[in-house]
C-alpha cells in the first residue's frame, strides 16, 4: 500500500509546474487509501479525506508553523541575571522567562516615586480639604457679620435722639454739642470753687450737666452709626468671601497641584515599566523553542533571547503560491493536505488568510494559510506539507 502510494506522491510531484489540473483520480484514491489504512491499524490520518469529485485543484508546497510564535526580546541592554527556562520546557502564560540584573536599584526608584505620588496626592487632597474649612469658615463669618449688622440696626433704632439734635447728622450734632458743652465748661470754670449753695453755680452746673449729657447722646449715635457701618462693610467682605470660595479652590494652585500629580503618576509608571521590564514574560501558554543567551552575558534591545511558540495549534503556511494561482485561491477554500514525513495521513483544512502582498524571495508567491481540522500527532514545526486547494472552475 505504500509503494502505490509514493508512486501517486512522485506522480504529484512530477507534476506540480501545472498550477490548476483536475485530481479526481489522486483524491478520490487518497480517499480510499486513508480508509485503507485506518481499517489496517497503523498510524491514522487525522480526518477523512475531502470528496473534491473532478474540482479544479490548485497546488502548492507549504511548511507546518505555530499559529502563534514570538522571538522575544528585552526593551533596554543590561545583564542577563537569571535564565529560568531552557530548551523545550513548557510554559504558562505570564511566567517569568528570564531576568536582567539591576532589580534592588530600579525597585528603590519605584519606591520614591511611588512616595511623590502620594505626597502629591495629599498636596492636591489638602487643597480641596482646606477650601472646604475656608468655605465653612467664610459662611461662619457671614452669618456672625449679618448678626452684628442687626445688632448695629437695632442698637440705633432704639437710641433716642434728643430734640435739639433732631435736624443734625451724627456728625454734626457731636460737633454743636461739643462745642455747647466747652462754652458751658468755660462758662462753670469760674464758680467751681464757689459754695454749692451758690445760686449762679447751680445754674451753670445744670447747665454743664445738660451739655455734657447732649454730648454723650450725640457721641452714643454717632457710635452707633459708626458700629452699624463697620457691621455692613464686614458683611459685604463676608459675602464677598463667601461667593469667590463658592466657586471651588483657585484655579492656578489646582492646576499646578494636578500637574505635579500628573508628574509623580507619570514617573511611577515608567519606573514600573523598567522593573517589568527588567523580566521577560511568557505572552501566551506555549513551549520554548530556543535559548539564544546565557546568565552573564550582556543583551541589547530587540536581540533574540527567546523563541516561544504555541505548538498545540499549528498551521500550514505554503511558500510558493504563485500570482496566477492565487488569483483563483478564496478564504473558505476547502483543502487536501499531505505530509513528506507522515506518508500515511491525510488532513482536510480550510483556506482562512491570503497575504495581500507578495512574499519576499525569487519569484512573485504569495502566502496562504491553512487551518488544519485535525493535526496529526506526530505533525512537528517545520514539516513539509502539500496542499491540493479546491477552486472554483
Amino acid at each position: 500500500m505504500n509503494n502505490k502510494y509514493n508512486f501517486i506522491r512522485l506522480e504529484k510531484n512530477r507534476m506540480f509546474g501545472k498550477k490548476i489540473i483536475v485530481r479526481f483520480i489522486l483524491v478520490t484514491f487518497l480517499g480510499t487509501l486513508l480508509t485503507a489504512c485506518g481499517q489496517q491499524g497503523s498510524t491514522p490520518a487525522a480526518t477523512e479525506a475531502i470528496p473534491m469529485n473532478s474540482a479544479p485543484l490548485v497546488s502548492a508546497t507549504g511548511v507546518v508553523l505555530p499559529q502563534k510564535r514570538s522571538t522575544l526580546s528585552v526593551t533596554f541592554p543590561g545583564v542577563v541575571a537569571e535564565v529560568l527556562v531552557e530548551r523545550g520546557d513548557v510554559v504558562e502564560e505570564g511566567q517569568v522567562l528570564l531576568r536582567l540584573k539591576g532589580k534592588e536599584e530600579i525597585e528603590a526608584q519605584v519606591a520614591q516615586a511611588r512616595t511623590e505620588v502620594i505626597s502629591a496626592e495629599q498636596a492636591l487632597n489638602d487643597l480641596y480639604k482646606n477650601h472646604d474649612l475656608a468655605l465653612a469658615a467664610a459662611l461662619q463669618a457671614y452669618y456672625l457679620a449679618n448678626n452684628a449688622v442687626k445688632e448695629a440696626q437695632y442698637q440705633l433704632d432704639n437710641f433716642t435722639v434728643p430734640v435739639n439734635q433732631k435736624d443734625l447728622s451724627a456728625v454734626e450734632a457731636v460737633k454743636v454739642m461739643k462745642e455747647r458743652l466747652d462754652a458751658a465748661t468755660a462758662a462753670f470754670q469760674p464758680y467751681r470753687n464757689e459754695s454749692l449753695e451758690n445760686e449762679t453755680r447751680k445754674k451753670l452746673k445744670e447747665k454743664l450737666d445738660e451739655a455734657q449729657a447732649d454730648y454723650n447722646a450725640a457721641v452714643k449715635r454717632l457710635t452707633y452709626e459708626f458700629a452699624l457701618q463697620e457691621a455692613l462693610a464686614k458683611l459685604a467682605k463676608a459675602e464677598r468671601d463667601y461667593q469667590t470660595l463658592s466657586k471651588g479652590p483657585d484655579p492656578d494652585l489646582v492646576a499646578l497641584a494636578e500637574a505635579r500629580l500628573e508628574t509623580a503618576k507619570a514617573a511611577l509608571a515608567a519606573a514600573e515599566k523598567k522593573l517589568a521590564d527588567l523580566e521577560i514574560k511568557a505572552l501566551y501558554a506555549g513551549t520554548i523553542s530556543e535559548v539564544y543567551v546565557r546568565e552573564g552575558e550582556w543583551v541589547a534591545p530587540g536581540q533574540p533571547i527567546l523563541v516561544l511558540a504555541d505548538l498545540d495549534h499549528l498551521r500550514i503556511e505554503t511558500t510558493d503560491l504563485n500570482e496566477i494561482d492565487v488569483a483563483r485561491v478564496k478564504v473558505g477554500d476547502r483543502v487536501v493536505i499531505t505530509f513528506d514525513a507522515l506518508p500515511d495521513v491525510v488532513v482536510n483544512g480550510t483556506v482562512v488568510l491570503i497575504s495581500p502582498k507578495a512574499s519576499e524571495g525569487s519569484g512573485v508567491n504569495y502566502t496562504v494559510v491553512i487551518e488544519m481540522e485535525a493535526i496529526p500527532q506526530a505533525l512537528r514545526w517545520g514539516m513539509t506539507a502539500f496542499v491540493d486547494i479546491q477552486v472554483e472552475k
